[in-house]
């Protein structure tokens, strides 16, 4: 056996040798010193992205070859295998800008005679010059073609596929007076509630003149077009809706077009904000496909950029640590919304993540609310955060595929523990912002109602998640748990008695978020994703008066689902949007259901 084993390492050996790599020498490691090689790897210089105020420019001048990867520093960044000397990199490859390869391209160090672990691109400059090493120094005209940084109008290409894919454009950019204007309204309505944009990065992706598409990265040319669809979605004075949502929907097909490049191009954070948007939008269609497939491109970037690892962010200066924190926090609500929404996994996943819950949503003070019970103010972004790590939970533990055939004991344990975390997380907002306040009327007070109706529409919209699983099983007290044949009673099942009262809290939250709808927002968008919150409200409802029929307190329901059914049919809101029309045709079906089931009950 060891005679066989020996014969097989030898093999081994010389299959490894033909291709040209150095087995049992050591020496490789030593030949030179790692500041050595560092000292003449060549350098580089930032591209214009990088510079007066861009996304990076906080580690700008800390930047070079070797700090390119998210591990720590390799001992050796150029093979130097056999001791040969390392042919010269074309100069052209001096001005490459640092961001990490696409992973397809990347190859183990060990592959290279490295004894480090990592990878190294095969279309970075050390891959190259690795190819060449073993290709015997032959012309790679081709792959330099590649990777050349190519002029456009003035413009260094920023990443090395940038010939790959061309982006078709299928509206024009509108004048610059109108840009401007569209900007205003952008920032004004979408991004105070939606912060994914600093002031400061609209000079940056807008410059002076008129934009060319060909003198703009795919992470650039998809924010313009994706603010422009937004900003045409929202409502203006003296303009057409129908006109609008024409151009909202050819600004958002421009934008599409670059998204194979921001998958397939190293990292981007303007890439990552432009597909935050773009999902935000298809969220107001109720589109699921496309959400799930932006929100995980989005995701795979943040993971890309190290949003999510508070070890990564040390180099950066104060704004831009707290806007990466934001742009990623964004995402991750995002992610959970979408998943909470459509019954998809969350693409996130909390165990890689490190970074500390934000503070505060830069220059958004919608977020931050004054109070009169505790000293400061209140940040609602934080909260924000908090819910969606609850509404995670909620997914996990009572909705994924692993809780499918869980037994009943344990749902009811899992249920009684998130109740108990969704009531901490309520008791932790100041009392009169609190769902369920009575002291003040929170919504009339501008401009922070619509960030106010969001955090208690999505608190209702939890809490008849969590309990809906207990109340569609008919249980409102323990002798029910009794009389049911296929539970046991376990330790623990039942440390929380609000679970016996799941049909009277699923009701309860269903007619509170019911009431809130005098509340929703006119515009398409915020329209568009809130009235999801409602919807389920009614449904609901209207299952809970199928259920049980006879009880004396579906009266008291069905007149709330009739005061609603009115109140969405009114003429002033059956004309405003087709968002409110769907919305109250929907109300008129659970109705007609409900009122069904109690007149054949009787």
């Amino acid at each position: 056996m060891i005679n066989n084993l020996e014969g097989t390492i030898e093999r081994m050996e010389s299959r490894l040798q033909g291709l040209g790599f150095t087995v049992g020498d050591n020496e490789i490691i030593g030949a030179s010193s790692p500041s050595d090689i560092l000292g003449s790897a060549p350098a580089f210089t930032l591209p214009t992205s990088m510079m007066d105020g861009g996304p990076m420019a906080g580690a700008a001048d800390e930047m070079h070859l070797g700090n390119i990867y998210a591990n720590p520093q390799p001992e050796c960044t150029i093979p130097a295998i056999g001791g040969s000397p390392t042919p010269n990199i074309p100069e052209l490859f001096t001005q490459l800008k640092a961001p990490a390869m696409p992973s397809c391209f990347n190859v183990p160090r060990y592959l290279g005679g490295i004894l480090n672990t990592g990878c190294f691109s095969l279309i970075s400059p050390e891959g190259l010059a690795w190819i060449a090493q073993k290709t015997g120094n032959e012309p790679l005209d081709r792959l330099t073609r590649l990777v050349s940084t190519e002029e456009h109008d003035g413009f260094i290409a920023d990443y090395p596929l940038h010939c790959v894919s061309s982006r078709r454009v299928f509206c024009p950019l509108p004048p610059q007076e109108e840009i401007v204007h569209l900007l205003h309204h952008f920032m004004d309505y979408f991004n105070v509630m939606f912060p994914v944009f600093r002031h400061s990065d609209i000079p940056f992706l807008f410059p002076g003149g008129q934009v060319d598409m060909r003198s703009q990265s795919p992470g650039q040319w998809a924010s313009i077009n994706a603010i422009l669809a937004v900003a045409y979605m929202l409502p203006r004075n003296g303009a057409s809706p129908e006109t609008g949502h024409q151009k909202s929907w050819l600004f958002l097909k421009n934008a599409l077009e670059a998204v194979s490049e921001l998958y397939l191009g190293p990292p981007d954070i303007q890439g990552l904000q432009a597909l935050l948007v773009m999902a935000v939008l298809f969220l107001a269609a109720s589109a699921a496909r496309p959400c799930n497939f932006l929100i995980s491109v989005a995701i795979h970037i943040s993971d890309q950029l190290g949003l999510g690892r508070a070890e990564d962010i040390s180099a950066l200066s104060v704004e831009e640590t707290q806007q990466r924190q934001t742009v990623f926090w964004l995402a991750y609500c995002l992610d959970r919304e979408i998943s909470f929404r459509f019954g998809e996994p969350p693409v996130q996943n909390d165990e890689a993540i490190s970074t500390a819950l934000p503070m505060e949503a830069p220059t958004c003070g919608i977020y931050s609310m004054p109070t009169s019970d505790q000293p400061g103010s209140f940040s609602a972004f934080r909260s924000v955060c908090e819910l969606a790590r609850i509404r995670g939970e909620v997914y996990q533990h009572l909705y994924s595929a692993s809780a499918a055939n869980r037994p009943f004991h344990q749902i009811l344990a899992s249920v009684g523990q998130l109740d108990e975390k969704l009531q901490t997380w309520k008791k932790s907002i100041p009392s009169e912002y609190q769902p369920d306040s009575r002291g003040i009327a929170p919504f009339r007070q501008c401009p922070i109602s619509l960030s106010l109706l969001h955090i208690h529409y999505t608190y209702y919209n939890c809490m008849i998640a969590i309990h809906s699983l207990i109340a569609a099983r008919g249980i409102n007290s323990a002798q029910d748990l009794m009389d049911d044949p296929g539970f046991s009673i376990q330790p623990g099942s039942l440390s929380n008695p609000r679970v016996l009262l799941s049909a009277s809290l699923t009701s309860k939250a269903a007619r509170a978020s019911i009431k809130m709808m005098k509340y929703l927002p006119q515009d398409d968008i915020s329209l568009g994703i809130t009235m999801y919150y409602p919807t389920v409200a009614l449904k609901t409802l209207a299952s809970s008066i199928v259920r049980n029929p006879r009880d004396t307190s579906q009266i008291y329901n069905m007149k709330i689902l009739d005061q609603a059914e009115a109140f969405l049919s009114s003429a002033g809101l059956s004309a405003t949007s087709e968002g409110m029309k769907r919305l109250g045709k929907h109300c008129a079906e659970y109705r007609s259901v409900a009122e069904r089931a109690m007149k054949e009950s009787y």
